[in-house]
């Protein structure tokens, strides 16, 4: 069932009153320029955030301006992208900084922001709604989890759910977007959880249609754990650290790691090539991606 503008307002209020006094006390918030709020926002895709403001605090040293970032070696971003993890994030960042740079800048709009390389429908709304006064509300999982039980109703598909995100952005005064998102983080993070949401401490609990309906979900029998040593996700970043190491000269790829044999890693440092995150300088010899590039 849709909200009414007034009901809209009041849970707006409301979610943003609790946030003022509630607010994780985390560093990467205060950061509000577009490109800083980019690097912040990427890396905080499977990064714990608690660690995020050290590692964007790292990178930002490293590259502090889009341009910097944009002229770049690929090897120079993957090795400041360490102990990330997912390295496909770096390489995705550094074509989106090099193609705003080669327009003029980043642009202010999701939609715009949307259109450069590797930047999805979430990163893009939330830099524009942190970093420029966008009103449309950037939707992960856990924003969507919020705006779902506020509206309540059927579970909603991706559009009609940004939809109905969109639609608290459309009343939130200029600015207010990307705290109305935050707090939502926050808000999901500790009492709409997930599994057992605490409803009896919600500051919604009066506008929500959902409050007191939502049954803890009874947990699930756990499979055994894969061990990270055998995934192809610890391989790839054992390889890649082993080139972030060996510098310009390079390393020899060869024979098992772990508890990979040789033909796994032979497929794996390919593989890595393919994607550009390696390449090949002579037989069994790999290093990082370098070029030389002028940036004007």
């Amino acid at each position: 069932m849709a909200l009414t503008v007034s009901e809209i307002k009041r849970i707006n209020k409301l979610l943003l009153a609790w946030y003022k006094a509630n607010a994780r006390p985390l560093k990467i918030r205060e950061r509000n320029k577009p490109y800083e709020v980019l690097i912040v926002e990427v890396m905080a895709q499977q990064t714990q955030i608690a660690r995020v403001d050290e590692l964007a605090t790292r990178f930002l040293k490293r590259f502090p301006t889009l341009r910097a970032l944009a002229g770049a070696e690929t090897a120079d971003v993957l090795e400041a992208w360490r102990g990330l993890g997912y390295n496909r994030r770096a390489l995705l960042l550094h074509r989106a900084a090099e193609a705003a740079h080669a327009a003029g800048g980043l642009p202010a709009t999701h939609e715009e922001l949307e259109r450069l390389p590797g930047i999805g429908s979430y990163t893009a709304r939330a830099v524009a709604a942190i970093a420029s006064g966008g009103r449309e509300i950037p939707v992960d999982v856990n924003i969507a989890r919020v705006v779902q039980r506020l509206v309540g109703g059927p579970r909603l598909t991706a559009k009609p759910l940004q939809a109905a995100a969109n639609a608290f952005g459309a009343e939130l005064g200029d600015g207010e977007a990307g705290r109305w998102a935050q707090a939502a983080m926050d808000l999901a993070s500790s009492v709409c959880r997930a599994s057992a949401p605490d409803c009896s401490s919600c500051p919604l609990k009066s506008v929500c249609a959902s409050a007191g309906r939502v049954a803890a979900s009874e947990k699930k029998g756990r499979s055994a754990p894969v061990r990270f040593g055998s995934t192809a996700r610890w391989l790839r970043g054992r390889l890649l650290d082993e080139l972030r190491d060996a510098g310009r000269g390079g390393v020899i790829i060869r024979g098992a790691r772990g508890e990979h044999p040789a033909p796994a890693v032979a497929a794996t440092i390919r593989r890595l090539c393919d994607e550009g995150l390696a390449e090949r300088v002579a037989t069994a010899t790999y290093r990082l991606p370098r070029r030389k590039k002028e940036i004007d």
